[in-house]
């Protein structure tokens, strides 16, 4: 009886869509991909991250922005000691047409260095 417990659990957690969630702000379900590579990078306090949610709302950090301010705030958090890098998490269900506007600002900023976060 216990082992079956054992394997339906191991199921659940295998079959639960993994979130970006730091309990402070937005949550995203990311897409899957085959060949990653870990990236501390995006764990750092101060590190660029720009999220994409499934409605369209873009967050830097925590914060929800406006399109428009990305460039502003990627600049000023260079400047604050950030890394040179902007770490983009996108959720699975968002328009694909919306990743695109955002790199642009992004390259606005003067970022060249992009990574996507991934499950």
């Amino acid at each position: 009886m216990w082992g079956f417990v054992g394997v339906m659990f191991v199921l659940l957690f295998l079959l639960m869509p993994l979130s970006v969630v730091d309990g402070k702000g937005p949550s995203a379900d990311l897409v899957g991909a085959r060949y990653s590579t870990r990236m501390p990078g995006a764990l750092k306090e101060d590190a660029l991250q720009v999220m994409i949610t499934r409605d369209g709302n873009i967050y830097f950090r925590e914060h929800r922005i406006a399109l428009e301010d990305l460039p502003n705030k990627i600049r000023e958090g260079v400047r604050n000691g950030a890394e040179n890098k902007v770490y983009i998490a996108v959720d699975a269900r968002a328009k694909y047409g919306e990743i695109p506007a955002v790199l642009d600002k992004i390259r606005l900023a003067g970022i060249e260095k992009v990574a996507f976060l991934t499950n």
